[in-house]
């Protein structure tokens, strides 16, 4: 369990989180999950946080409803069906081949999740506006900078989406142009910027100055997409802000970002704080690991056998990368050394052409190739299941202690890479990226190109959700890759809007091609 932020504040946000994790909203219609009982309540630090941990409980979800969904649709993972499970009606291997669906889960999946916690963030603004406290005014900010990034998600998701900012406001929004919601999450963050806190060790888990240029550096890094015309120094002016305050470093470990106590990283500019008994969400090992998995572990519960990796993303890492490890592949063992068997395809039946059985036999031995996508053609050791982040004995393995790292220093490091490159600054661009390269263990570039740049952001931030982001940036989201093909139109690049949300809302507009 955490041994951080043992203050009553922060125990009156987790418990917010507990409380509102339990009833997720899955619609744009707004659900009051708790109520301001007096005119005064809200004007200290304590009841301040509490209200404003449901701002931040709508992240609770956000592994199931984002990360997993961004992650499958880029060609670093997959989650693919191995006889009858996750077969879904082939939703999960549309969601890999760009056979995106309005009906699909997780058309509304992605949209649901970050309309709650815009819905959150709305509802409590309106509480706290008859409010004229400097603490009420000041946490009002940053719940508009916490409001803008969902907003940044959900525009790189689907690009034109409602822009809602009122919780009194029109039920039915309609749909605002993708430039117009741009504009507004750069206004929104630059205009409360410098009133932000800076003491990243009093406001770990929560918006500051640096989340805000993390936020801005992101929206600018894509800002061609999104808005047409490319902003390349302003980039550099917020990551440099990041980098010259003296408050972050990377990880002398690269694996110290992920562990269970990594909110002790000098790297983290904002995690998504979760905890095994108050904050429920951090699923990747159940997602990811398979059945018997459980033993490897000693899990409290069992594995899904889920989401695993594909053989040429696992192939761009060097051996003497160290950030291969983020992988798990081969033999499996138990806490005192013995192999760990797959019994149920121990005797493989040939003669049935529907059978779904392991070549190699009952040890249960992850192998970095992926036999298919859909039709039940996966094995179920299939593919480099996903390390990075640690597993602990005895675990629950979906609801872990490790935090989420939403913005954190090395990537902030590659993201000024990547601009100095396109401004022409390709020393400073190379010395950037090598300082990452170093940390890996690996040698240095002497050359730079787009493709080394995205390779290597690859390799740094695997598993962290900007993979599809970076692939649309570079052109390369549309290419074809493991059992998926070239995309007939780059019209897959957002996903569609859901016919749940359609036929909730007659002013949403469905997207181009869908």
């Amino acid at each position: 369990m955490k041994k951080i932020f043992i203050t009553n504040s922060f125990k009156l946000l987790v418990l917010g989180l507990t409380c509102l994790l339990i009833f997720s909203t899955c619609t744009l219609e707004e659900e009051v999950y708790s109520e301001i009982i007096s005119d005064g309540f809200g004007t200290t630090e304590e009841e301040l946080a509490g209200i404003v941990g449901a701002a931040y409980a709508s992240y609770g979800g956000y592994i199931g409803n984002v990360w997993n969904f961004t992650e499958t649709s880029s060609d670093e993972a997959i989650n693919p069906t191995r006889g009858t499970d996750w077969a879904e009606g082939g939703q999960w291997c549309r969601l890999h081949t760009h056979e995106f669906r309005p009906d699909d889960f997780y058309a509304g999946g992605l949209w649901n999740t970050l309309y709650s916690g815009i819905n959150n963030v709305n509802r409590i603004i309106f509480q706290l506006e008859s409010n004229t406290s400097e603490l009420a005014i000041q946490t009002i900010k940053e719940l508009r900078v916490l409001r803008a990034f969902n907003y940044y998600v959900l525009m790189d998701s689907y690009g034109n989406i409602p822009l809602v900012t009122r919780f009194d406001g029109d039920p039915s929004p309609p749909t605002t142009p993708r430039a117009a919601v741009y504009d507004f999450v750069k206004t929104e963050v630059e205009e409360v910027i410098n009133d932000l806190p800076t003491d990243r060790a009093t406001t770990y888990g929560k918006v500051n100055k640096w989340v805000a240029h993390a936020l801005l550096a992101k929206l600018y890094l894509n800002a061609e997409v999104w808005s047409g015309t490319p902003q390349w120094n302003s980039v550099i002016q917020n990551t440099d802000a990041i980098i010259n305050s003296g408050q972050f470093s990377l990880a002398g470990n690269f694996f110290d970002n992920f562990s269970v106590d990594n909110e002790n990283s000098p790297e983290t500019i904002w995690a998504l704080v979760y905890d095994e008994v108050f904050s429920g969400g951090m699923q990747i090992a159940v997602r990811t690991l398979h059945y018997n998995s459980q033993t490897t572990y000693s899990f409290t519960a069992q594995p899904w056998n889920g989401i695993c990796s594909l053989q040429e993303f696992y192939d761009s890492f060097s051996d003497d990368d160290v950030r291969k490890n983020s992988f798990i592949v081969g033999q499996q063992f138990d806490p005192a050394g013995n192999p760990i068997l797959d019994a149920q395809f121990e005797q493989p039946n040939p003669s049935d052409p529907n059978a779904l059985f392991d070549p190699d036999g009952a040890p249960l031995n992850f192998t970095p190739s992926v036999t298919a996508c859909g039709g039940a053609g996966a094995l179920r050791q299939d593919g480099a299941r996903i390390g990075k982040w640690e597993f602990v004995q005895g675990a629950n393995p979906g609801s872990m202690n490790n935090d989420f790292q939403i913005f954190r220093y090395g990537d902030i490091l590659l993201t000024k890479a990547e601009a100095a490159f396109r401004t022409g600054d390709t020393d400073m661009a190379l010395a950037l990226i090598n300082t990452i390269r170093d940390r890996a263990g690996v040698a240095p570039f002497t050359t730079l190109d787009e493709d080394m740049i995205l390779a290597e952001r690859g390799r740094e931030m695997a598993f962290e959700i900007y993979r599809r982001q970076d692939l649309i940036r570079f052109g390369k989201f549309n290419e074809p890759w493991a059992h998926k093909p070239q995309d007939p139109s780059d019209h897959v690049n957002v996903f569609p809007v859901s016919t749940g949300n359609l036929n909730a809302n007659a002013n949403l507009q469905q997207n181009p091609g869908y």
